[in-house]
């Protein structure tokens, strides 16, 4: 009884890697954000840019899409080490809304070739799909 209990506290291996690669993304948000790496920040007409749901934002209004993003991810990534619901909920509700603005771009890109939004796609649901997945067979272990 005492080895079950200890061992449901434990955080799963699979959620420590979905941690890990979110602080990577957490890391890609701040390089972005902060322009410390140039090449790092996507700039169009000298203005920051960003995507959300397919659509452009510009200037400060990127800016503080690039803080909100860090703060829901910092989140995430808080409420999966901890095994906390908001990690669960958010992590997923992050996953739905990605392949939503994928899905957008690729309808809103017509100078993108076919091929390349198409493989943008299956990447971006599959990836998702990984990860919903794998909260969802350990949804259980989440206070």
């Amino acid at each position: 009884m005492e080895k079950s209990i200890s061992q449901n506290n434990k955080r799963p291996v699979a959620i420590t890697v979905i941690a890990v690669a979110f602080i990577l993304w957490a890391l890609m948000v701040f390089l972005d954000f902060s322009e410390i790496i140039p090449k790092m920040s996507p700039k169009m007409n000298g203005m920051s840019v960003n995507v959300i749901l397919g659509f452009r934002v510009f200037g400060i209004h990127a800016k503080i899409t690039d803080i909100i993003q860090l703060i829901l991810i910092v989140t995430m990534i808080y409420g999966l080490f901890a095994m906390k619901k908001i990690g669960y909920f958010l992590t997923f509700a992050y996953m739905i809304y990605a392949v939503v603005s994928t899905h957008s771009w690729a309808l809103m890109a017509i100078s993108t070739p076919t091929r390349t939004k198409l493989t943008y796609e299956i990447i971006g649901i599959f990836l998702a799909g990984t990860i919903c997945l794998v909260l969802y067979n350990y949804r259980k272990r989440f206070s």
